[in-house]
């Protein structure tokens, strides 16, 4: 029986890890989160590929722009057929049944508006968006808080309405009395989870009741991202249901909502599936022969360091965001096993002349072999039994393209599967 350990619980981590368990059941797979505050600056929309070549408007179908890539991009490594087998994977997980239902099942982007009054493309979103996508003929109407600067819905309203072939209409209302202390969203999303207790489900009818007075006949209304983190489905249900409108939610600010729905949905399934999950530290690791043996991690429950001896291992620790790459006077790094990372080696090759260009630090990351194995200088395997997922890899622009969640599924889909079958 292998040992499978997943370094990194983002969502590249966690469907490695859940792509290995599914493909070998037996096996045994650790999954360790080595910044579990990472989902606070994610906001749960998720794009494959939204842009190309540095394009300004979105293109329709990613699966079909595959070919315009660069040959060393995280897609063209691993090809359509698996990228297609990912999303699948991704959907069956997060189907209607889920605690986090997913638009599923497409090959088209869809747009979905912003809190800079501009749209985005992504290729899966979460049942709080589907309201809201701006390909809908139907009016809309945005709301705004007057205690809260996460959305400014006169300026969202206005942008939108000037590009849209539809109304787009705008209110600012004042929070009921029992949410306006509170100035972060998760906040205000947590209270919302209990309102539909008996005891508290004033607190769901008065944010309702704020609303109702500003609407006209908006069959859709679009709220800052905040309407429940546990039982969001059923406060946006009850919001919905006083207004007798579809409602729908635009990400806003961190810690982003949608990011600790996504969080929780996935600890769910990766618990369900058997796989141990642990918050640590990774302080180093030991090989031999050139494969890695184990890691010395410190719990952040203990005092103490432990060793996590495994099989084989996967990197998914993210980009320079997520820790997973570091700066340095010299360089960018990666920091746990020290993987060579492509890129200019002189810091003024490292930008654009333009501010908004193709910056080539934004593709900086860890370089990998056709088995996605972090590569030395000289294209080798710089570890038989390590592997690298998600936007730790390097060759690609995953903000520019708006890609970061569809390599993370594909490549932590396709490398689980990988290295559950050869292990």
């Amino acid at each position: 029986m292998s040992h499978i350990v997943v370094v990194g619980a983002g969502l590249s981590g966690s469907i490695a890890a859940l792509s290995a368990k599914e493909h070998a059941p037996d096996a045994d797979v650790t999954l360790l989160s080595t910044a579990p505050e990472r989902y606070r600056y994610e906001s749960g929309l998720l794009g494959v590929l939204g842009y190309t070549n540095g394009k300004d408007h979105p293109i329709e179908s990613p699966l079909e722009s595959f070919a315009t890539l660069s040959e060393t991009h995280p897609y063209r490594r691993i090809g359509e057929g698996a990228m297609r087998d990912g999303l699948a994977f991704f959907d069956n997980l997060f189907d209607a049944e889920s605690s986090l239902s997913y638009s599923s099942g497409t090959e088209q982007n869809a747009l979905v508006p912003t809190t800079v009054g501009n749209v985005r493309p992504v290729s899966r979103y979460p049942e709080a968006n589907s309201a809201g996508l701006v390909s809908d003929q139907r009016p809309m109407h945005i709301v705004g808080f007057n205690e809260l600067t996460h959305l400014d819905a006169e300026f969202v309203a206005e942008c939108l309405d000037s590009t849209m072939p539809y109304d787009v209409d705008w209110s600012t209302v004042p929070l009921p009395d029992q949410l306006s202390e509170m100035t972060a969203l998760a906040e205000i999303g947590r209270t919302l989870d209990t309102s539909l207790d008996d005891s508290q489900q004033q607190v769901c009818k008065d944010l309702a009741a704020a609303v109702r007075p500003e609407l006209d006949i908006e069959p859709r209304v679009g709220f800052p991202a905040m309407l429940g983190v546990e039982n969001h489905a059923a406060v946006r249900s009850e919001v919905a249901s006083s207004l007798h409108a579809e409602v729908f939610e635009i990400p806003a600010a961190e810690p982003h909502v949608g990011g600790l729905r996504l969080k929780r949905a996935l600890r769910t399934l990766v618990e369900e599936a058997g796989i141990e999950q642990a918050n640590v530290t990774v302080r180093e690791f030991d090989s031999e022969s050139g494969t890695i043996q184990s890691l010395s991690v410190h719990k952040e429950d203990t005092e103490e360091s432990t060793r996590i001896s495994g099989d084989v291992f996967v990197l998914a620790t993210g980009g320079v965001a997520a820790g997973g790459l570091v700066g340095t006077p010299t360089g960018v790094r990666e920091p746990i096993f020290d993987c060579s990372i492509t890129g200019p080696s002189k810091p003024s090759a490292w930008s654009d002349s333009q501010a908004l260009g193709d910056h080539p630090f934004a593709s900086f990351g860890v370089d990998v072999t056709a088995e996605f194995q972090p590569a030395s200088p000289s294209g080798e395997a710089t570890y038989e039994n390590l592997h690298a997922v998600g936007t730790v890899l390097g060759g690609h622009n995953a903000v520019q393209e708006e890609s970061r969640g569809g390599v993370a599924i594909a490549t932590g889909y396709s490398v689980g599967k990988d290295i559950a079958e050869r292990y």
